[in-house]
């Protein structure tokens, strides 16, 4: 029980140190091309059980279509 308390409060402070740097991020991805700020796609994990993911995106817009 201790141990998950800590993880909870570690993970809600280092999500609020970084901050800053998330919002810095996503506004350098907007001002590059306005495009959108986060790829979301799928992914397939263990037992082929598909997921989806968010992340900040790294690659032109539509680039799954353009090959």
């Amino acid at each position: 029980m201790i141990k998950r308390l800590f993880d909870i409060i570690a993970a809600v402070a280092s999500l609020i140190a970084l901050i800053p740097l998330l919002l810095w991020i996503a506004w350098s991805i907007r001002h590059e091309d306005g495009g959108p700020i986060f790829y979301r796609g799928e992914r397939v994990g263990r037992n082929g059980k598909t997921f989806k993911i968010f992340k900040f995106r790294t690659m032109v817009v539509n680039a799954e279509k353009l090959g």
